[in-house]
């Protein structure tokens, strides 16, 4: 865990930090948390590790079973829940994006969809190009210009890297995913909102099938 410094608010710093240990997987799924253990670890007192408890426990990252704190441990229901909200709203921010981004925006947007090539021409890590799949569809977020989206969307997508994290490791979806980004960005550039909200939702419907085909594999192999 990073060190906390005095320039942020205690608990804030403390959220970030847990936060950031939790979607590095430096916790285990189902792992008992403690106030006291966290403080030590962050060199503060445990009233800022209790209110950072609190904030990921809304958040869904953290949950509470009678007195005691646990690691999130997700199983297919929560991905099929999560991607149900995620089938409406990322929809929803493509099309408000499509009517609502700027021309720095559209830089933005393409330098993503540069870098996301780049990165797999040189067959960059998958972190790597997780990383950038993230920031494509924070932009796309970003340029709706709906501020209780953008809340809705920074949890969902919290929770979506955590899940992404535990139970697919390093694996990232390379197959497609860069040409529907194309689509779906030249349809906002092109301000089409229709085109915009049809694609993502295509989009969205893929990556729920590829988590389906993991989890079938999964237990294919344990039957054997």
């Amino acid at each position: 865990m990073d060190s906390i410094v005095k320039s942020e608010p205690f608990h804030i710093q403390a959220y970030k930090n847990i936060q950031r240990t939790l979607l590095e997987k430096e916790f285990s799924p189902g792992e008992q948390l403690t106030e006291t253990s966290l403080a030590k670890k962050l060199g503060i007192s445990r009233g800022p590790v209790r209110e950072a408890i609190r904030m990921l426990l809304h958040d869904g990252l953290l949950v509470q079973k009678g007195v005691h704190v646990y690691v999130f441990d997700p199983q297919l229901k929560d991905v099929l829940d999560l991607y149900l909200c995620k089938e409406r709203l990322e929809p929803l921010g493509a099309r408000l994006a499509a009517s609502n981004i700027d021309e720095p925006g559209i830089k933005e947007l393409n330098s993503i969809i540069s870098k996301t090539e780049s990165a797999l021409s040189n067959k960059s890590d998958n972190k790597e190009i997780a990383s950038l799949n993230t920031d494509f569809h924070s932009l796309i977020s970003k340029y709706s210009q709906n501020q209780q989206l953008i809340q809705f969307m920074n949890l969902i997508r919290a929770k979506n890297i955590y899940m992404r994290n535990v139970l697919l490791g390093d694996f990232t979806r390379k197959e497609n995913f860069i040409d529907e980004h194309k689509n779906i960005a030249d349809a906002i550039i092109n301000r089409n909102p229709d085109a915009a909200e049809t694609l993502m939702k295509e989009h969205i419907k893929n990556d729920l099938d590829t988590w389906k085909i993991i989890f079938n594999d999964q237990e294919g192999d344990e039957k054997l």
